[in-house]
């Protein structure tokens, strides 16, 4: 009786082993987050992935096209149609990724297409633009296989600086035909948003939240340094939001990383 009850305890509501609490490897922290099972139709499963996908666009298309506006005018153009895709193709892949714990073989076939995108002849042409866009698509394939190693503070280095300078470098770029110093300098808060809000995604673990203090220091500090305004008690609102989340009882699962992007979203809306 005794031996039953404690099998039953020792297993999550799907029937997997409980993964150990004291467990460092994010992959076990992940598969406890994520236990609760939804139908494909189930509005808890599309939820998070619609406000993801959005979020993530608007982070990335907001500053350069605001930026773009208010330096020569003009905003996107048709020529940006293909980047456009580009960015939606990847946001999927990416948001199968982080909610399906870094194993999403769906999400190969978003960056498969990502990939073919670059190769339109607006992106091809402008050959830094080209590689950066490909790196993107790449390593969000490559931070899937555990063997490479990329799901701790390095891969957190390379994706924060990648999702940063790729996307919207390229849309400012294909906008104007340049890129501005001033431009580069306004994406630094971006930079270590990214690298706030995803570390518990990427490191949903003590080591993850031992490094969110690090990674929200920085951002804090870009925040400050940027500017400072009304929407300032906001931004810090909303990181200490993103902070207290990752102790938040873990079956709450893609609802809290749909947190951690919509804040990142709302910060840069706010920053910008």
């Amino acid at each position: 009786m005794n031996n039953t009850y404690r099998q039953l305890h020792n297993k999550l509501p799907d029937g997997r082993d409980m993964p150990s609490r004291f467990s460092t490897n994010p992959q076990d922290k992940r598969n406890f987050e994520n236990f609760t099972q939804t139908h494909f139709f189930d509005w808890r499963r599309w939820i998070p992935l619609t406000i993801i996908v959005l979020s993530l666009n608007f982070t990335w298309w907001y500053q350069p096209l605001l930026h773009s506006t208010s330096l020569t005018g003009m905003g996107s153009t048709w020529h940006t149609l293909p980047l456009f895709v580009y960015s939606i193709m990847v946001s999927i892949g990416l948001t199968l990724v982080i909610t399906q714990n870094f194993r999403s073989l769906i999400s190969y076939l978003f960056f498969g297409i990502s990939l073919l995108l670059t190769l339109t002849s607006f992106i091809q042409s402008r050959h830094e633009i080209f590689i950066l866009l490909g790196l993107l698509s790449i390593f969000f394939i490559l931070i899937q296989q555990p063997i490479i190693g990329l799901q701790n503070w390095l891969g957190l280095v390379v994706l924060s600086v990648l999702a940063t300078f790729s996307i919207p470098v390229a849309i400012f770029y294909i906008s104007n035909n340049f890129v501005t110093q001033r431009f580069l300098w306004q994406l630094v808060p971006m930079l270590f948003g990214f690298g706030f809000y995803f570390t518990p995604i990427l490191m949903p673990n003590p080591d993850g939240r031992k490094l969110s203090i690090l990674t929200l220091g920085l951002f804090l500090v870009a925040v400050l340094s940027h500017q400072i305004g009304l929407g300032t008690p906001l931004i810090i609102i909303f990181c200490l939001l993103g902070f207290i989340l990752q102790f938040v009882k873990a079956k709450i699962g893609n609802w809290q990383n749909m947190g951690y992007i919509l804040l990142l979203a709302l910060s840069m809306f706010i920053i910008y």
